[in-house]
């Protein structure tokens, strides 16, 4: 007992000892110690265990003079989805009479980029998306690459989802490739990304996943084209394809590691033609006389409740909040298809403002004017690089075509992008070339694909009155001037009234002529190698 309360006595005499020589400690010194008591006895989180072990899953950025942990949970996630030959006036938030609720909630809570531009179909447009480059200066700015030539996105190009994967992102492809597949080199899966869900080229009916096309010999071939990686999947029949794409993202979603960043590619094949899509989407458009437009409606739906379904995955894995998304279209709409892009003048093909002013937002919680309406420059090149940047990565602005937007769309700045070539094509009918400066718009030579204003009516095609437009319609070797901020229709030619201006959009355009290379579709000739029947049926690579 003696012993107890001697021990005891001990106890309470050292403990006033310490605090009275405690306080008495400099107060800096006390901090100190408490900081490193802290940061001994502090225990990682498994997500901080993990990252500590995978280097690839970290990035310290430099801000001032002082380093920030830009671990995995700041990195965002990136959607980047993609609608096919989608136009202007075919979504809710710019009037239309097509319902795209999921779309307009996302708009309206994001940025809606009002002057974003793409280019006049869909190749040369998707290859701007994966390589940063304007496809003048690497041969892909010739039409869309066709089934039967043996060329692809060059593959000495380094695509945007070898850049992420190399910051440590998984990166996925659902849908739409079209950058060519006559060697397997060409394919999704060998160009950066992990996965692809899809199909390799284009026009194949949503149902069936074949398509029809006239080889060089004259003969009409069908082909099956849907693949899993390079898998063929045959059970997609009747399988409607923009459902087939929502499950396949939910899927990649709902199985991804947490502990690593997420790239998915998402181009739908909707809306492109043919025009399919199944009877329950019809339902809601009985007052749309025109059958194409009334079914092209429906394909808007269906892709939009397919979006709806995959932010709702996103949710669920509580990605949402880090996550990046980013919607357009690959280029205007065509009329014939049932899409509309009016006011803009032209359709898809065409450098007309129909053809290349596509509608676009951004989404996120790292937007600085969520909510806003941007006139800020942006083209379709600039992706690349504003990726890049979201990612923490390094710039390589010197080494592309794009000017990365992260600045203006995470910090408000304005858009660094002066300058948008629309195409420049010497070997076209025409030879066409058009290119943008500030407001400025520059068409060389014409552009004589339907150069019209198409009405809003269930029948789209009709033309509206032309009874203000000082020009006729547009003809080989007469060259067109647009002020399109204060004229975004281009109906006023201000050629001859604005000769300085045109002579100096002249010279601009035979600036950028020395970086020109000829067209990869006229170096490649038609080939019937391409066969189906030579690959089971199947659109295969394996034929150059």
């Amino acid at each position: 007992m003696h012993l107890k309360r001697f021990v005891v006595a001990i106890l309470f005499l050292s403990s006033v000892t310490f605090i009275i020589v405690w306080q008495h400690y400099p107060t800096s010194q006390r901090l100190k110690i408490k900081n490193k008591r802290e940061k001994s006895e502090k225990r990682p989180t498994p997500e901080e265990t993990s990252n500590s072990q995978s280097n690839e899953n970290q990035h310290v950025e430099q801000v001032g003079k002082r380093k920030v942990q830009n671990s995995t949970r700041s990195r965002p996630h990136i959607l980047f989805i993609v609608a096919d030959d989608m136009g202007w006036h075919d979504v809710g938030y710019h009037g239309s009479e097509i319902h795209t609720p999921q779309l307009d909630k996302l708009a309206r809570e994001g940025l809606i980029l009002n002057r974003s531009y793409v280019h006049p179909s869909c190749s040369p447009t998707r290859s701007a998306f994966l390589s940063g480059r304007l496809p003048y200066r690497i041969g892909m700015q010739r039409r869309v690459i066709p089934f039967d030539r043996s060329y692809g996105l060059p593959l000495n190009v380094t695509t945007i989802a070898q850049q992420l994967k190399s910051a440590g992102y998984s990166t996925h492809i659902v849908g739409k490739w079209h950058q060519g597949f006559c060697n397997v080199a060409y394919t999704p899966t060998e160009r950066g990304f992990d996965t692809h869900f899809g199909f390799y080229v284009g026009s194949e009916h949503y149902f069936t996943h074949k398509v029809s096309q006239k080889l060089k010999d004259g003969r009409m071939v069908d082909g099956f084209d849907f693949r899993n990686n390079s898998k063929v999947v045959w059970n997609m029949k009747d399988v409607y394809s923009t459902h087939a794409f929502a499950d396949e993202t939910k899927r990649i979603v709902s199985q991804h590691n947490s502990g690593k960043p997420l790239f998915i590619y998402l181009p739908f094949q909707a809306v492109h033609g043919p025009l399919e899509v199944p009877r329950q989407y019809l339902k809601q458009y009985g007052n749309i006389l025109d059958r194409d437009r009334r079914v092209y409606a429906g394909m808007m739906t269906a892709m939009d409740t397919a979006i709806g379904k995959v932010i709702a995955a996103f949710k669920t894995r509580n990605f949402w909040e880090n996550t990046l998304t980013v919607f357009t279209t690959d280029n205007g709409g065509h009329n014939r298809r049932g899409a509309n892009n009016y006011p803009l003048r032209g359709i898809k093909g065409s450098v007309w403002e129909g053809g290349t002013r596509g509608a676009a937002f951004v989404h996120g919680t790292m937007l600085h004017n969520a909510g806003q309406v941007s006139n800020e420059l942006i083209h379709d090149v600039d992706w690349y690089p504003t990726f890049m940047e979201a990612a923490g990565m390094k710039s390589i602005e010197s080494e592309i075509d794009g000017i990365s937007m992260w600045k203006m769309l995470s910090q408000g700045e304005r858009s660094r992008r002066q300058e948008i070539v629309y195409r420049i094509d010497n070997t076209s009918p025409i030879g066409m070339a058009s290119i943008r400066i500030n407001q400025w718009k520059l068409i060389a030579s014409g552009d004589s694909k339907i150069p019209w204003w198409l009405s809003i009516s269930g029948d789209n095609a009709v033309v509206l009155s032309e009874k203000d437009v000082r020009e006729e319609p547009p003809r080989v070797n007469v060259a067109y001037l647009f002020d399109v901020d204060a004229d975004p229709t281009e109906r006023i030619n201000l050629a001859r009234e604005r000769r300085d201006i045109l002579e100096m959009m002249k010279a601009r355009l035979a600036q950028l002529m020395p970086s020109y290379v000829d067209p990869l579709y006229n170096l490649h000739g038609r080939t019937t190698k391409c066969d189906p029947a030579n690959f089971g049926g199947v659109w295969s690579p394996g034929w150059c």
